[in-house]
């Protein structure tokens, strides 16, 4: 069974809008999957990359774009279920124009049957999509494509799961010809570039479908291979900030200290930015500071919490003491942190658990906190407890925006859930001092932050729209 009875020669990639109600609803990242689905077919194929996230599209200027180019596959990403129904009505109108309809990401690899119900979702692409996408774009027999579901005479056929990617090095470089020439990628309105080096997390955190995803595994690009794709970023624009997108960067230690020392060796200035756990920064501070010589100058740190009981919940596999340490030390390399937290994280919290939370943010400096309300993702161990609990309350994927509760707990309600994180915002964006995040920020980047800012107007702006959003919480 064919896909298409012809030769596929235009296909385009589309990378749905949604807003999560976040504080980084306002950066700008490039959708650096589908650059890599599209470098693996370029030369099978005439690819359009239409970035809705990025660009602020809707439906209907989406549409137009696809009409104008007019190709015999479109493609949908989905790696954020927030994001779910607007791909879905992408898929339903581009049906409705004619073309073959592929899904694919997170959201779809896990709530694949639910989604083939459509009837205009013709194909899923299970899991990593680079070699499993070349195959439909090479018009093989379905029956043939290992990592696909798809339907025939309306019955679903799951395919074998296709083998990870063993060698992530054997990929090709990520198609950054096809970012749309009018997009500006910023984070807090600074320049943005964005890089890959590794697959995967060694953990299994009962609110993450990471592992899932991946299988267990943790795979990574050899350091030379990490150099060159710096190397490319940094002859495009020096002091470019740069976020590696890996899920857990820090997770091979040793191998992050062979890039560090190539990157000062060479002589890389680019401003970098990563994920990491609590645990292992406090187990190398040495190589921390490493980091920060090599221009590492903020961090994504996965906090979650700041009780051990909740974080041995949810399977963290860190303690309280990790958390201490590891902000002592990125704040003694002038690293500033966006500290992830978690409202609900314990089926038994309590208003007095999230009240000492708010109150150790602010004593402790994180810089940036990014609260949301703990959310039982498709494919997390969470969301099957809730659900044998009887605790989930909708199953509505426009309310899995991480600030609404979509779930109850033991003693909090809903709605007290939603109470709390506003609170918690509060305190962290309102009730507290700035100096020593600015001191930090002017220690790392210097006047330089001034001179990368490209709107620095939009900046506060951007800011001051995401404070207004917050609903005062009156009992301060």
């Amino acid at each position: 069974m064919k896909l298409i009875n012809k030769k596929i020669q235009k296909v385009a990639l589309v990378n749905p809008n949604f807003i999560t109600k976040s504080v980084t609803d306002r950066f700008t990242v490039p959708a650096l999957g589908l650059e890599s689905i599209a470098a693996n077919i370029l030369d099978l194929a005439h690819v359009k990359i239409i970035d809705g996230k990025v660009r602020n599209l809707t439906l209907k200027e989406i549409l137009k774009e696809l009409s104008e180019f007019d190709p015999d596959i479109v493609g949908i990403s989905c790696c954020f279920t927030i994001g779910i129904n607007f791909a879905l009505k992408i898929a339903q109108a581009s049906k409705k124009l004619g073309y073959i309809t592929i899904m694919g990401g997170w959201h779809p690899t896990f709530a694949h049957s639910e989604i083939l119900k459509y009837p205009f979702v013709d194909i899923i692409v299970r899991g990593e999509g680079e070699l499993t996408f070349r195959d439909l774009i090479e018009n093989k027999n379905l029956e043939e494509i290992e990592g696909i579901s798809y339907k025939d005479n309306g019955i679903i056929i799951d395919m074998p799961d296709r083998p990870l990617i063993k060698d992530l090095n054997k990929l090709p470089l990520p198609a950054k010809k096809l970012r749309n020439s009018k997009s500006y990628f910023q984070i807090f309105q600074m320049p943005l570039d964005v890089i890959e080096t590794s697959r995967g997390c060694p953990y299994r955190c009962t609110f993450c479908n990471i592992h899932q995803f991946n299988r267990g595994t943790y795979r990574t690009k050899d350091t030379d291979r990490v150099i060159k794709e710096l190397k490319i970023i940094a002859r495009d624009k020096k002091n470019k900030n740069v976020l590696i997108v890996d899920d857990n960067f820090t997770a091979n230690i040793q191998r992050v200290e062979e890039i560090c020392d190539k990157i000062i060796m060479e002589e890389i200035k680019l401003d970098l930015i990563c994920q990491s756990r609590t645990d292992v920064i406090a187990k190398n501070p040495s190589i921390i500071k490493k980091m920060s010589k090599a221009g590492f100058w903020l961090f994504f740190l996965g906090i979650e919490s700041f009780s051990q009981t909740s974080l041995n919940g949810i399977q963290k596999r860190v303690r309280f003491s990790d958390i201490i340490k590891a902000i002592k030390i990125l704040h003694e390399n002038n690293i500033l942190i966006i500290g992830s937290l978690l409202i609900g994280s314990n089926l038994d919290e309590e208003e007095k658990d999230i009240n000492l939370m708010i109150k150790l943010v602010k004593k402790l400096g994180i810089d940036f906190p990014l609260y949301s309300i703990m959310t039982p993702l498709p494919g997390t161990k969470f969301r099957d407890i809730l659900i044998e609990k009887n605790f989930l309350i909708s199953k509505d994927w426009n309310e899995y925006n991480f600030t609404t509760a979509v779930n109850r707990l033991n003693i909090l309600s809903k709605e007290k859930l939603e109470e709390l994180l506003d609170k918690a915002y509060y305190y962290g964006y309102f009730k507290r001092g700035w100096k020593d995040t600015l001191l930090r920020l002017y220690k790392k980047k210097g006047i330089r932050i001034l001179l990368n800012l490209r709107k620095p107007f939009s900046t506060i702006r951007d800011l001051l729209n995401f404070f207004i959003n917050i609903r005062r919480f009156n009992n301060s």
